[in-house]
């Protein structure tokens, strides 16, 4: 039997070139949100411009700032791997999105940056 399916996370990936960001749109509709300072997870895109915070699920402010070009932080995703323009990688899991040093260290699971803990 031949299973068929996407195991993409992300749906959707957009820079906001107005706020510097990028949202990164999961199939479940929680959205992380990329800034040179830190990442941020959110329940829905409605959620982001709420002033009280009422959708923010995790939050993490970056030791290292994160590279951004015209188009972004995003370089690459697939499935759970996000792959960002100066190198770093990001891996999805369910119960964590952690930043690392680059795609190898994620591989590893070794010289991590920064972790939004979920469970």
């Amino acid at each position: 039997m031949l299973i068929e399916g996407n195991s993409d996370i992300i749906k959707r990936c957009e820079f906001q070139a107005d706020s510097n960001t990028q949202w990164l749109t999961f199939r479940n509709d929680f959205v992380l949100v990329l800034a040179q300072g830190f990442m941020a997870l959110y329940k829905d895109q409605q959620s982001i411009g709420d002033p009280l915070g009422n959708g923010l699920k995790a939050m993490e402010d970056l030791s290292e700032e994160l590279s951004c070009t015209e188009q972004g932080f995003v370089s690459q995703y697939q499935a759970g791997f996000v792959g960002l323009v100066d190198g770093k990688a990001i891996l999805i899991t369910p119960n964590d999105i952690q930043l690392f040093v680059d795609k190898t260290d994620a591989l590893h699971n070794r010289n991590e940056l920064a972790r939004l803990m979920l469970a």
